[in-house]
């Protein structure tokens, strides 16, 4: 309901990331605009979080620019609710050229030897979360799980046999089919 309402959910042509063209978008900042809708969204994820996976991971990652948010959002919803919460960090779209090999292409609390969840706002066709994670991984650090708010069931079969064979569990609050079916019968 709150995806609906926040207009989260729009019809019509849109291009994707992957190039593709869809005849939906679901843009995720729309629905955590406000403390309502931020708060919403960090309850859905850190129930999916607890429910699905527990504590098992040590720094949530929050792919740029969706995913900063949620990692934020959850890290502090956890804290409310365990007292420890989990470091978190993201992603830089670009490289920068000064401080240490971490500090390149991420900023946050990673350590080596961390278990990564990432959180992002929709899965497409896989390709971000993966290349992210390599990236991770050559920092030192354990993929887990990724979770999404929407998997749109689109993800290629190499990015998911890779995720596969690395043993990283996708999970999603939502699928595309899910969120769909509920539009369609609010509208009727």
């Amino acid at each position: 309901d709150h995806l609906l309402a926040s207009g989260a959910l729009r019809f019509g042509r849109f291009r994707l990331k992957s190039g593709r063209i869809s005849s939906y978008f679901i843009n995720l900042g729309a629905a955590m605009a406000t403390g309502k809708g931020a708060s919403l969204i960090a309850e859905a994820y850190t129930s999916k979080i607890l429910a699905d996976l527990g504590l098992s991971f040590d720094y949530i990652h929050g792919p740029a620019y969706k995913g900063i948010p949620i990692a934020a959002l959850v890290s502090a919803r956890l804290y409310e609710l365990e007292g420890g919460g989990r470091r978190w960090g993201y992603d830089r779209k670009e490289m920068k050229d000064h401080g240490d090999r971490a500090d390149e292409w991420f900023v946050g609390g990673i350590n080596r030897g961390d278990r990564v969840l990432m959180l992002d706002d929709v899965l497409s066709d896989g390709g971000t979360k993966v290349e992210l994670f390599r990236r991770l991984i050559e920092l030192g650090l354990e993929p887990v799980a990724v979770i999404v708010g929407v998997d749109r069931r689109e993800i290629k079969d190499e990015n998911g046999k890779w995720l596969d064979e690395m043993g990283v569990r996708v999970l999603s609050i939502l699928s595309v089919e899910d969120l769909l079916e509920h539009a369609k019968s609010e509208k009727a």
